[in-house]
């Protein structure tokens, strides 16, 4: 059942809202009731829909190609996917069915040549490619992929605390723009930088080649274990470590931190829209197996595992995926060995559907009814995406 909480829950503490099936109340704590337009789900509340994720169809290796290192990878309106090669830094592309369909680029500095490809994203007449080895967006056109032009892309100095923010993602926005996401690398300035380093996303103009002013959002970055030892800096940022996450598609923006199920969505300007919210009682965290897991690495990363204070329970979740049509998949941790508890949202606040899938079978986007993972062949052990129809029922 959803909820809407006015501004003037503000100043209460906690909010008992009564379901009128009867079901029992719900404690919203002050910092959540705060939110307008907030969208609650009750913690036992159950899905509108069953959901089957049926295979239609993989891409990879071939008897002609041979991906080096798979890298990410998109999917276009008519359903072709275009995968990444780290290794000889070119993309793959493949017909909705399987069947491989070209080669894009390949290495080097110029026109249509890449050095990193970092991500990718299909628009209505293009492909655009994000490389950050070469700091610039290649575009292509989207029925022959002949390469069109390219658009540099500048990194940013915050001269306060001394981070350097790297381009390391983008979004299409409109015909105009690309939405640049900028994560903050770590510094030895840190040491003595009361500043707080954030993850920002910024307009980037495409006809004039320059940000426009201010940031679509600003979020502060996950948590991470410093160590530094005299000059030198090591950073880990482990999985029971709270994370700030944040998922885009072409129209909307959603922002979360991984330890309990808030949503909230954003317009493409970075003005906050709404909020979804279900309480969650996250699984407990056993200090022993996380130290048993880290016990073959070496220092000093197993020191600085044995040595952080750990949470008592695991984040709410792994991964969000934000779909084409505004839903939030969220990959909860379970108490199922190599598992996930997925559940759907729509962004105003209907619980659509659970199900439990296998960790290795990732779900990096849904799009056009279908959902796409990255996945390792158990025969073969060749990593490759998996297309899944996806029905709601």
């Amino acid at each position: 059942m959803n909820y809407r909480i006015s501004n003037l829950l503000f100043v209460i503490f906690f909010v008992l809202l009564t379901a009128c099936s009867g079901s029992p109340d719900i404690e919203i704590p002050e910092e959540i009731a705060s939110l307008e337009n907030l969208n609650v789900i009750e913690a036992d509340a159950d899905p509108i829909h069953s959901i089957s994720l049926t295979p239609a169809a993989s891409y990879g290796d071939t008897e002609d190609v041979i991906i080096g290192q798979m890298g990410q990878f998109s999917v276009d309106q008519s359903g072709r996917i275009y995968i990444a090669d780290f290794s000889q830094n070119v993309i793959h592309a493949y017909e909705s069915d399987g069947s491989y369909l070209r080669q894009i680029g390949r290495e080097g500095d110029g026109p249509g040549e890449f050095r990193r490809v970092s991500a990718i994203r299909p628009g209505e007449r293009h492909l655009h490619v994000l490389d950050t080895g070469s700091m610039r967006i290649s575009r292509f056109t989207l029925d022959s992929h002949n390469f069109v032009d390219n658009l540099s892309v500048p990194f940013e100095f915050q001269s306060e605390g001394g981070f350097v923010s790297f381009p390391g993602n983008f979004h299409l926005v409109g015909d105009s723009y690309y939405l640049i996401h900028f994560g903050t690398g770590y510094s030895a300035a840190m040491d003595d930088s009361d500043v707080e380093p954030k993850d920002r996303g910024r307009l980037l103009n495409r006809s004039a080649g320059e940000f426009e002013e201010g940031f679509v959002y600003e979020f502060p970055i996950s948590e991470a274990i410093v160590h530094r030892e005299g000059t030198s800096m090591s950073v880990m940022s482990p999985e029971y470590k709270r994370r700030s996450i944040t998922v885009v598609n072409n129209s909307r923006l959603a922002h979360g931190w991984s330890e309990e199920l808030l949503f909230k969505f954003y317009d493409m300007d970075g003005a906050y829209q709404r909020a979804v919210w279900q309480p969650n009682e996250n699984i407990s965290l056993n200090r022993n197996e996380i130290l048993q897991e880290y016990s073959d690495r070496d220092e000093p990363w197993r020191g600085m595992v044995r040595n952080d204070n750990m949470p008592e329970r695991w984040p709410a979740y792994r991964h969000l995926v934000l779909d084409d049509e505004n839903r939030i998949w969220a990959a909860l941790y379970s108490d199922e060995e190599e598992m996930f508890n997925w559940r759907v949202f729509s962004e105003e606040g209907e619980f659509l559907a659970a199900f439990i899938w296998p960790e290795s079978r990732e779900i990096r986007e849904v799009k056009n009814g279908s959902a796409y993972t990255r996945e390792t062949d158990e025969e073969t052990g060749l990593v490759e995406v998996v297309r899944y129809r996806v029905d709601f029922e």
